[in-house]
């Protein structure tokens, strides 16, 4: 469908000018124009505001189109210029955003960034220790290898009755973060049911992201306990179970497009397994074997995009790696 705004068509004008009310960007002049639905969901090239919001129109005459074509030729401004530049310099720099656990071993054989999806399978305590230490350092400033407080939010979505707001307050006090300013850049939503995930990821997610883009702000979306629901209710009806996977898993998929997502699960062997983990681009498989008490866990790493050259899939971690740090 399309949005037609009308001008009569003359010679010289009048002629209508489409500009983003955010940043007087002009987007386009025309005696007739054409505007698709789907362009109103695009973000302007200059702001990253929704044009949907911030989309207007004015009919210029005969007299404005002279002088703005006069100062557009003779009088083109550096602050014009640099909107284009600065345009491109966000996007080199969001293609360069890399995010990582701070734990080399493990980072060196992945490739993240934010975009794409990473599912961490096994007991549920050392998976989502890896991911709030994953969230805390993204939060870092991009000189020390994070995205930066003010241009990341994180969306947490606790399917598992698990979140532990205390690890992200360690984890930022151990990298020099405020606390407060952390936990402010995480929105925490607790389900309780199957239909209450599937509702919150298939529709209400893709609308809190829109909003949040529209600050220029980068999501990245946690799901901690992602087949916990499905799992710990006996009288579930399957039907309907395998049903709302699917769609959660289609959901995923489209997310990760341009969103980066991470997910954690344990290990259950089953079907809900086997419909959800072909979506994530990643995976890390946690094994404690640690029998001997020395304090290990052995991981295995899945990877579609990269692979080392010696042919290394996964590391051995101790427990406490986990938890502290590295000094700097």
């Amino acid at each position: 469908m399309y949005r037609t705004l009308l001008a009569p068509q003359m010679r010289f004008g009048p002629l209508l000018q489409i500009f983003c009310s955010s940043c007087g960007k002009i987007l386009k002049e025309s005696s007739t124009i054409e505007l698709q639905n789907e362009q109103l969901k695009e973000e302007c090239p200059s702001c990253g505001s929704l044009l949907i919001d911030t989309l207007e129109n004015r009919r210029l005459s005969l007299s404005a189109i002279q002088q703005q074509g006069a100062h557009d030729t003779s009088h083109k401004t550096i602050e014009k210029i640099s909107v284009n530049f600065q345009t491109a310099h966000r996007q080199i720099e969001a293609s360069n955003i890399k995010l990582a656990f701070d734990i080399d071993r493990l980072d060196s054989l992945f490739n993240l960034n934010t975009h794409g999806s990473l599912c961490i399978k096994g007991e549920q305590k050392y998976a989502q220790l890896l991911i709030d230490r994953l969230c805390v350092h993204s939060m870092l400033p991009k000189r020390h290898g994070g995205i930066g407080e003010d241009y990341l939010k994180i969306i947490s979505i606790d399917a598992g009755n698990c979140t532990d707001v205390y690890q992200f307050v360690d984890f930022a006090r151990q990298y020099g973060l405020e606390a407060k300013g952390v936990l402010q850049n995480i929105i925490v939503s607790r389900v309780f049911t199957i239909y209450q995930l599937a509702h919150l990821i298939i529709y209400e997610l893709p609308r809190i992201i829109e909003q949040l883009s529209s600050d220029r702000k980068s999501c990245l979306i946690i799901v901690y306990g992602l087949l916990h629901l499905f799992l710990s209710d006996p009288h579930i009806d399957k039907k309907d179970a395998k049903q709302l996977i699917k769609e959660i898993a289609n959901s995923i998929r489209k997310l990760s497009e341009d969103r980066f997502i991470v997910a954690s699960f344990a290990d259950c062997n089953g079907e809900y397994e086997k419909t959800l983990l072909p979506v994530f681009d990643n995976m890390i498989e946690i094994i404690d074997d640690d029998d001997d008490n020395r304090g290990l866990l052995q991981t295995k790493v899945h990877n579609q995009h990269f692979r080392r050259k010696d042919g290394l899939t996964g590391v051995v971690l101790r427990k406490a790696e986990l938890t502290l740090v590295p000094a700097r």
